[in-house]
């Protein structure tokens, strides 16, 4: 009887450890230790434990998320991932989801959120909403991709507002967002690899010569009645 009762001891002793290191491990070094950061992800400063931790001045490559609130799913760390789930601070009304790190893959799941996005060319700048938009890479290939994503584009002389659904193809997350303008039909086609490289394309119907103008000295050409930009570049 004694020596059962000591292994109970010890047992019970074990598992109160454990669940007292989980519960005070640091965020800061959580996210150190997962691959996050060499895939974009980076804050001003991390603060509390995986439970209910901070990050402030948060962002993604080039995009910013503000102040997080981030916790780390236990669970998911048996299966060899790193699962943070993140919410706004109180008061700020920023990004809600999570994100999924892992040897050779990265998920981004269920996330809703507005992110102003740096200006593709001089003079164009672009917001993107996403709601409740997922995908998956493995092996830097696209694997699975859904939910909405709107973008109001904001130019010189005009604005316009697009949508679409995201998916994968050629292994590359694509966003395929259309919409309209006074002068006719609009597209942005967004690529993006498993290495962060972008490419985009944009088309506009041409419009008054005005218009046209601005969209010229912005670098858009003509095709066929068709104002077009293309470029490429990196999230990170």
């Amino acid at each position: 009887m004694t020596a059962v009762s000591t292994r109970r001891l010890v047992l019970v002793f074990a598992v109160a450890l454990v669940l007292c290191l989980l519960l005070m491990f640091p965020l800061a070094l959580a996210l150190s230790l997962s691959s996050l950061p060499a895939q974009g992800f980076h804050a001003r400063a991390v603060s509390g434990s995986i439970w209910a931790g901070r990050a402030e001045g948060a962002g993604f490559g080039n995009a910013p998320l503000g102040d997080l609130r981030v916790s780390l799913s236990p669970l998911a760390l048996f299966t060899g991932k790193a699962r943070f789930r993140f919410a706004p601070v109180e008061g700020t009304g920023g990004p809600t989801g999570a994100v999924v790190a892992a040897t050779g893959a990265f998920a981004a799941e269920r996330i809703t959120a507005a992110i102003p996005m740096p200006p593709l060319v001089p003079g164009l700048g672009a917001t993107l909403a996403l709601q409740d938009f997922s995908v998956a890479f493995a092996d830097k290939t696209c694997r699975a991709a859904s939910g909405g994503v709107t973008a109001d584009v904001r130019m010189e002389s005009s604005g316009m507002s697009l949508a679409g659904t995201a998916t994968c193809a050629n292994g590359r997350l694509l966003l395929p967002l259309t919409g309209r303008t006074p002068a006719g039909d609009a597209s942005l086609f967004v690529h993006i690899a498993g290495d962060a490289a972008y490419t985009y394309e944009i088309k506009v119907a041409a419009g008054t010569p005005a218009t046209d103008a601005g969209l010229a000295a912005a670098g858009f050409v003509q095709e066929s009645g068709t104002l077009v930009l293309r470029g490429e570049g990196r999230l990170q």
